[in-house]
């Protein structure tokens, strides 16, 4: 590759800058780097607001996206393709307690409550249980005596094994084929025996994409990096060990707009004041 000019890119990525996914994420862009004359700037954020705002101000070139910080930049960005995780390009949300809370069997139990959620634009921990919970009957605007935010998928779901909350919001999966939900956020932490208490549909899964005014060679040599990630079974490791996923399904999966406008609908009607 050493006759083939660098194309240097910022990705950005929501990630503990300590944390696993950052260094298999360093070790995905070193192979890049070395294999597919792409450099690759890690630029991680804290938030999902914080990611879609390096997209929008043009420090990251390149965002690993969440399905609402796509919906509130999509008319600003190029998608590339989606994340595949178990053959889906789809999951669910799920609120969960713990198991031996035996004062929460339904969604009207949840009144006097403390909730605790991801982050004020996660699909699956925060975003699409207030939707729900509307419909449903339940005004999450003044359910909960208390609501928290705690970053992660894994670091709410320890809160409610703490017992800092009383119910938390997570993603919840299906195997391909069977519809009945086996897995979530809440599998594999051993602190934690949870009951399911709700799943709620169907949502369109992770967006890697470029920003729009990149410059078509980027987009196009990045584009072809990707197809070489997918490619090689060394990098096809990292890309799991960063993502989550199984592979990269080139192009948008449906359900984004649908998820835009009610996602829209809901801030105006007050439910994420």
């Amino acid at each position: 590759m050493s006759s083939v000019e660098t194309t240097r890119l910022a990705f950005g990525l929501v990630a503990a800058p300590d944390g696993a996914v950052v260094a298999a994420f360093d070790e995905l862009a070193a192979w890049m780097r070395a294999h597919a004359a792409v450099d690759l700037e890690r630029r991680t954020a804290t938030t999902y607001q914080g990611l879609a705002a390096s997209v929008r101000d043009g420090s990251s070139d390149v965002a690993w996206l969440p399905p609402v910080a796509y919906a509130w930049l999509a008319e600003a960005v190029t998608p590339i393709g989606s994340v595949v995780r178990a053959g889906r390009t789809s999951y669910s949300a799920a609120l969960v307690v713990r198991r031996d809370d035996e004062r929460i069997a339904s969604l009207a139990d949840l009144k006097g409550t403390r909730a605790g959620w991801v982050d004020p634009w996660s699909a699956a921990g925060y975003v699409v249980p207030r939707i729900e919970l509307a419909r449903a009957g339940v005004d999450p605007t003044s359910a909960f005596v208390s609501e928290t935010f705690h970053g992660t998928h894994r670091d709410a779901l320890l809160a409610l094994a703490r017992g800092d909350c009383d119910v938390a919001g997570t993603y919840a999966r299906s195997p391909e084929g069977d519809e009945a939900t086996t897995e979530g956020g809440w599998s594999g932490i051993e602190e934690l025996d949870a009951r399911v208490l709700a799943v709620f549909g169907s949502i369109p899964t992770d967006v890697i994409a470029v920003r729009r005014n990149l410059a078509p060679a980027s987009y196009e040599r990045f584009v072809e990096a990707l197809r070489q990630v997918a490619a090689d079974a060394t990098a096809r490791a990292l890309l799991h060990a960063v993502f989550g996923g199984d592979e990269l399904h080139e192009g948008l999966e449906p359900g984004h707009d649908a998820l835009r406008r009610a996602f829209e609908r809901a801030t105006a009607n007050g439910l994420f004041d």
